[in-house]
């Protein structure tokens, strides 16, 4: 076995050491070539981890309660998709604009869709001789998309707000809604009361993508200097759905009034 030969004399001795040291040197250049590379691929894991090291200090430190240090760790634990979002986004960014507005199209066509005016918009890139500039407006009301997330059990909500579900289910006026669903599509209208009702609560971890009223006023303007007819065709739209709305609600407000008639029944 390995040691049964020892060396013999001083040229020897030198000779081992020599190999010993060379080896040595060898073993631990593959095994930090190594580390490098598994620490690479794990680069994420690593960055989350020590987030969660953070916050299990944290907790001791203020001596947070046991309920909510469970909670603090459920976020956590469930954030891990948006943070990858989030450089998802970042990536995106360092597209070329075309390169962009072609990813972007693929990733939220399905909720372009359910938003009416914005498929509106998207059908008039079609037939109309200004296709290309309704479809970069459409584009750059993506890119100003903001991400938002909440706990579960977590009431949030803000009028002029278009909200889109991404992950989580979500209550809002007694229904339930999924992964892909689209509320505050009024946000556009400037009376709070013809408004849908958008107070919601997360019933789990939930991830939003949000836009409000005052970016999409923005982006109208900047585009509109190019091809004024996209204001014209917004404005008209708006004034359509104010109006219908403003008549639904005035035939509620009717029929909840009592009739003649049946005050007269009661007496």
């Amino acid at each position: 076995g390995y040691g049964d030969i020892g060396p013999e004399n001083i040229v020897e001795t030198c000779t081992v050491l020599v190999m010993l040291l060379v080896s040595g040197f060898a073993w631990a250049v593959v095994l930090g070539q190594v580390s490098d590379i598994v620490a690479t691929l794990g680069h994420e894991e690593q960055v989350f981890r020590s987030k969660m090291d953070e916050l299990n200090h944290m907790m001791e430190d203020r001596q947070v309660a046991a309920q909510l240090r469970r909670r603090l760790r459920i976020f956590f634990l469930s954030n891990k998709t948006a943070q990858r979002r989030g450089r998802q986004r970042q990536l995106i960014a360092e597209l070329s604009p075309g390169l962009q507005g072609e990813v972007v199209m693929e990733f939220n066509r399905k909720w372009i869709e359910k938003v009416s005016l914005l498929a509106k918009v998207l059908l008039w890139s079609e037939s109309s001789e200004n296709g290309y500039m309704f479809r970069a407006f459409v584009v750059d009301v993506s890119l100003k998309l903001q991400p938002s997330v909440h706990a579960q059990s977590e009431v949030f909500g803000m009028p002029h707000v278009l909200y889109i579900c991404m992950l989580g289910l979500v209550s809002r006026k007694g229904r339930v809604h999924r992964t892909g669903a689209v509320w505050g599509a009024d946000f556009m209208l400037v009376d709070s009361e013809l408004l849908e009702p958008f107070e919601s609560c997360a019933l789990t971890y939930t991830e939003l993508t949000t836009l409000d009223r005052s970016t999409f006023k923005e982006l109208l303007k900047t585009h509109t200097e190019n091809c004024p007819e996209l204001r014209q065709k917004v404005r008209r739209f708006c004034c359509w759905l104010a109006f219908q709305r403003a008549f639904i609600a005035e035939a509620n407000s009717r029929l909840a009034r009592p009739t003649r008639s049946s005050f007269k029944s009661s007496h």
